[in-house]
């Protein structure tokens, strides 16, 4: 998928650094879509959104074999024909200066065609619909699809969620979880070091399941949370060269973030634990931050046994985002894309 350059952006590090958006014109998109343009406002990034359209006289019933329940709803007006008025009335209502803008339009599949934008990007961005449940960012086709396979940070931005550009990272650890929740911290650092935002830590931990049937464990910490927590706490503040709030909590890491997340939040969690969001009623965006490496599966390459490998290593973009995009995909998806310039 090849891109319009943008002038100003190329010489600041695009396109790895850059924001990418997928549009499909539902309203969850379009929250998607004016997110991304305000935090890339606040710290001078670049924008570049997706619009996929379906495959033209494709069977209902294709997506169907595909093993990962019922296929999308058809679409009444295409993506690509309400992208444009969407991204104009956007920027004429973005508080401070615009960023530079770039748009594609494919033809196929909507997580294929993503995955690989994302994998030139410094994270992808996508909205949840109301249609969720009380925790999870929910059962749409693309969401699942994505989230498991993208090899850079997914931004969530749920129903709820109140739009303003981050001011506060909330990064969240469990403890029971290290090696993957370590991948979310060390966003966070990379993050709090180029910008202005605060940090919060918040380790959640739980007791383990003999010692929870003998007794309750609020009053008694963990060793092993503790001296994780601690050792987390001083990582974020060398990197932030600021104080840095933690809090270690007993209980259920979604219970504790419903409580601690705030407006002007960006919470920050390893994909791993995305089931354990509450996604339906956050009033801050979150961002699931992907191991430090995989092998990305694309959702076209299952059927036929193919793989596409993404090894991701830290760069520096211009937002102060420490991306992990990989090299672009080496095998062809089939995906046709024109590219314009906004």
């Amino acid at each position: 998928m090849d891109d319009v350059e943008t002038p100003g952006v190329l010489e600041r590090g695009a396109p790895r650094g850059r924001t990418t958006v997928g549009w499909s014109g539902s309203g969850a998109s379009r929250r998607a879509l004016r997110w991304a343009l305000l935090e890339a406002s606040a710290v001078g990034g670049a924008v570049h959104v997706v619009a996929v359209d379906p495959p033209h006289g494709r069977p209902p019933a294709a997506e169907r074999t595909r093993g990962e329940g019922p296929p999308p709803p058809r679409l009444t007006v295409l993506p690509s024909a309400s992208l444009a008025a969407a991204l104009a009335e956007e920027l004429a209502h973005l508080p401070g200066r615009c960023p530079p803008v770039t748009t594609s339009v494919v033809t196929g599949d909507a997580a294929t065609a993503l995955l690989v934008a994302a994998a030139g990007s410094g994270w992808l961005v996508l909205g949840c619909g109301r249609r969720v449940g009380p925790v999870g960012p929910g059962d749409g086709h693309v969401l699942r699809r994505c989230l498991p396979r993208s090899p850079v940070p997914v931004v969530l931005v749920g129903p709820q969620a109140v739009l303003t550009a981050p001011r506060r990272l909330l990064v969240v650890s469990d403890a029971a979880f290290a090696a993957a929740s370590d991948a979310a911290v060390g966003f966070t650092a990379r993050r709090a070091a180029a910008t202005r935002c605060g940090v919060r830590l918040l380790t959640a931990w739980t007791d383990p399941p003999a010692a929870a049937d003998r007794a309750p464990g609020r009053g008694r910490r963990s060793p092993v949370a503790l001296q994780r927590h601690r050792t987390t706490r001083e990582r974020l503040a060398a990197a932030s060269r600021r104080p840095v709030v933690a809090d270690l909590v007993h209980g259920r890491l979604g219970d504790a973030v419903a409580r601690s997340a705030n407006v002007g939040d960006l919470v920050v969690a390893a994909t791993a634990d995305a089931a354990t969001l509450p996604m339906r009623t956050l009033r801050a965006p979150a961002v699931l931050v992907p191991p430090a490496s995989r092998t990305v599966v694309l959702p076209d390459a299952v059927g036929a046994g193919g793989a596409v490998g993404v090894h991701r290593e830290p760069q520096r973009g211009p937002a102060g985002l420490s991306t992990a995009a990989g090299t672009q995909p080496s095998t062809s998806t089939g995906l046709p894309a024109r590219s314009s310039r906004t």
